[in-house]
């Protein structure tokens, strides 16, 4: 009997092990993803060693100036809002750039992003207050650029996803969406002979709305710039000193006569001087045709005024990145 009741008491204890064993054996090891944070890297343009640029070409590398914020948008297939509109600033205790004010992560499992991204100052920031639900565009209305001087730069990368294990950042290398225009001046008689008031480009397009697409295979910048009195007019450069006297010089360049202007892109426009001539009594008024060209994105147009005796001329142009390198591939200037 005692024997009996032993048995029937252990052959329960035995199936109940001989169950666990066997769904110990059906349970398959994972290892949890570990959410990483989305950080970024930034240039301008394609040169690390490039510089951005506020009205004056002055400043920085991008990638280590603080001075500026980061704007970005990410989208996924099925989630175009994944991240809508974040705000990434420069920490200098890693050099990169990381969301404010709190992080955001990559998505789990590879999940591709596409990316755009607009990098700007502070202040422009809060005036032009970009529109970026998603990565497909980005939007900013109604921008005075001859009030607002701001270098807006912009900048897509699509069809990322995250590595696992990797705390690299996302690169991002940044284009800037404005022209730049300035002006030299020099003398072929003597110095101070003449002396510049002011200088205008008649009906520059200077207010409008840009659009940044990146909806299609190529990003494009779009502008919309209505033909009336509030979007188009005559517009002066600031003289780099008032009355400007104009130098004798034997450079083929002259001196510098006006700040930089940032200017939206599209044809060149005439300029009218206004300019005094010494022992001459009334100022005088030139306007000059200047030579037929797209002033585009990205690209800085020093035009060259030779004073003499008889007329001012443009006596070249010189037309290079924001960085200095000359351009190469323009079409011809003088036509």
């Amino acid at each position: 009997m005692f024997s009996l009741h032993h048995s029937a008491f252990r052959r329960p204890a035995a199936l109940l092990l001989w169950a666990a064993a066997a769904c110990c054996a059906c349970v398959k090891t994972q290892t949890l993803e570990t959410p990483q944070e989305l950080s970024l890297s930034a240039v301008a343009s394609v040169s690390a060693t490039e510089t951005k640029a506020n009205p004056e070409l002055s400043g920085a590398s991008l990638g280590t100036d603080n001075t500026y914020v980061i704007y970005a948008s990410a989208s996924a297939t099925g989630q175009p809002s994944f991240m809508a509109g974040q705000l990434f600033r420069y920490s200098t205790s890693d050099a990169r750039w990381h969301a404010s004010p709190d992080p955001v992560y990559w998505p789990l499992q590879g999940v591709s992003l596409d990316f755009l991204a607009l990098a700007m100052k502070p202040a422009a920031f809060a005036a032009l207050a970009p529109a970026m639900p998603t990565a497909e565009s980005a939007t900013l209305t109604e921008w005075d650029t001859y009030q607002d001087q701001y270098d807006v730069m912009y900048s897509v990368k699509n069809g990322q996803s995250h590595t696992a294990g990797s705390t690299a950042p996302l690169p991002l290398v940044f284009k800037h969406s404005m022209a730049v225009v300035g002006f030299t001046a020099k003398s072929t008689v003597d110095a101070a002979v003449y002396t510049i008031k002011s200088l205008e480009l008649n009906g520059l397009q200077f207010k409008g709305t840009l659009t940044v697409d990146n909806s299609s295979t190529q990003v494009q910048t779009l502008w919309e710039v209505p033909a009336d009195a509030a979007h188009v007019g005559d517009k002066a450069l600031t003289l780099t000193t008032p009355d400007f006297q104009v130098p004798f010089t034997s450079s083929a360049t002259g001196v510098r006569c006006t700040d930089h202007m940032l200017v939206i892109p599209q044809p060149s426009r005439s300029v009218t001087l206004t300019y005094h001539v010494v022992n001459s009594i009334p100022d005088l008024t030139y306007t000059i045709h200047l030579p037929r060209i797209m002033w585009k994105e990205g690209r800085m147009y020093i035009y060259h005024l030779s004073f003499g005796p008889t007329e001012i001329t443009v006596s070249s142009v010189t037309v290079t990145d924001w960085d200095g390198t000359p351009i190469t591939d323009e079409e011809t200037l003088f036509s």
